[in-house]
Parts: C-alpha cells; structure tokens; sequence
C-alpha cells in the first residue's frame, strides 16, 4: 500500500538527499523549464510570423480598396460628363430651332 504511494522514479529512502542530489535534481527541473521557454519561444515566433502575413494582407486590401475607391470617382465623373453631353446634344438642337425664329424677329424688329 505505501509503494502505490511513492510516484514513479522516485526510492523509498531513510538517507537525507545529498547536495549532489539537490544539484541534479535542479539541473534537470532547469533543463524542463529551458526546453519550456523555448517551446514558448518558438510559438511566439509563429505567432508573430502570423501577425506579419496578416499585415501584408491587410496592406493590400487597403491597396485594393483605395484602387477601387479612386477607379469608383473616376467612373462617377465619367457618367457624368456623359449625361451631360448627351443633355446638351439633345437640348441644344431644339432650344437653338425654338429661339432662332425669336432672334431673327429682334433682330429684323431693331432694324426697323
């Protein structure tokens, strides 16, 4: 019953631990506690190199979205100058037939 006790590795001994003892075992819980650090090191060198890829994505959505914003301004414009000069060509021709008869009787009125 008192063997289930003890954990695995560890003898039943009646002996104080020697300095050699506590030096090795110290050794071996700093051997643990190095190999821990750098398995965190390294996760946070994957993070971090995480952290990188999504900043170059995000730049480049920045880079499409201020593309898409300035191509959008230039198709607005070009609408409408388009409206426009459809506008002035379908305008233009009749205000020109409705006022030419109203100078041409000005001008024939002044001369008068």
């Amino acid at each position: 019953m008192l063997g289930d006790q003890i954990p695995q590795g560890v003898t039943m001994s009646t002996q104080e631990p020697t300095l050699t003892d506590v030096l090795n075992e110290l050794k071996s819980f700093q051997t643990a506690v190095n190999q821990r650090f750098e398995a965190i090191d390294q996760r946070f060198e994957e993070i971090d190199q995480r952290f990188q890829e999504i900043d170059q994505r995000l730049d480049k959505l920045d880079y499409k979205f201020d593309t898409y914003e300035k191509a959008s301004e230039k198709v607005l414009r070009l609408a409408t100058t388009i409206i426009i000069a459809a506008a002035t060509v379908a305008v233009l021709p009749s205000a020109f037939q409705a006022i030419g008869p109203l100078l041409t009787q000005i001008i024939a009125a002044g001369n008068n």
